[in-house]
């Protein structure tokens, strides 16, 4: 291996750990309800679990199809309930740490 071949790699193992998703209470707070799945994507990057879930409306008798997205950070989770691809509650804030 020469030895810019060498330095490539050495460059990008150094680079592999910056990638890891960080978010905070400032991220939650720039996401807003009616947002779209991709636009809460550009700010907290992606979930590391979605679903989708019939969810039963207490004040009528039926349900209505929504994608949950579910994003871990230091021990907690953030859920995020998407209907027709725009998001619909506003994420609770994290503990301080």
């Amino acid at each position: 291996m020469r030895w810019h071949e060498l330095l490539l790699v050495a460059v990008a193992i150094l680079i592999m750990p910056g990638c890891q998703r960080e978010f905070g209470n400032r991220n939650l707070a720039q996401v807003k309800i009616n947002m779209t799945q991709k636009e809460v994507e550009s700010i907290l990057g992606n979930p590391d679990k979605t679903e989708k879930v019939d969810l039963e409306l207490e004040t009528q008798k039926k349900t209505m199809a929504i994608t949950r997205y579910f994003y871990n950070h230091d021990g907690e989770t953030v859920v995020l309930h998407f209907q027709n691809g725009r998001l619909i509650n506003e994420p609770e804030q994290m503990k301080e740490k």
